[in-house]
């Protein structure tokens, strides 16, 4: 409501329009960008508690977000972006924040460790054979296309 009274105001100051027309978008910005950064904020929370419940390591999502800025950081010359204020989104440096953040964290750690830690070992245990059987896979894989590249 106030930033409507003032791009109408800005009228009275320019009544050709062109004070309204930058002033009315920008103030719209700066408004709802911050609302959109804590829906992200919160969604990253929600996010890793069903990481959490699914077994997977929400402590997992904080070393996303550093390798994340770090690709970033690599293709576009250590350029930070633009500055959060202007993001619908909260930067890196801010998740990878929350995401160190003990109590940020607590809810979806407590699930993911529930039972002492065995509530998510039947899963872990099954990804682990997973892992090995991959790699064995692939060990054969490997073997077989060395054997037909010297046929």
């Amino acid at each position: 409501m106030l930033v409507t009274m003032l791009a109408r105001f800005s009228l009275l100051v320019d009544p050709s329009g062109t004070l309204y027309s930058l002033f009315l978008p920008t103030a719209t910005l700066l408004h709802d960008l911050p609302n959109s950064r804590e829906a992200e904020v919160e969604a990253d929370q929600i996010g890793i508690y069903l990481a959490g419940e699914a077994c997977y390591d929400p402590k997992a999502a904080r070393n996303v977000f550093v390798s994340m800025k770090n690709e970033e950081m690599t293709s576009h010359g250590n350029s930070k972006g633009p500055p959060q204020f202007l993001s619908t989104h909260p930067s890196h440096d801010t998740r990878i924040s929350n995401f160190s953040n003990p109590h940020f964290m607590k809810d979806s750690l407590e699930r993911f460790n529930a039972q002492d830690g065995n509530r998510c070992r039947p899963v872990r245990n099954e990804m682990k054979r997973a892992r090995e059987y991959a790699a064995l896979a692939a060990q054969k894989r490997e073997r077989w296309q060395r054997k037909a590249r010297n046929a």
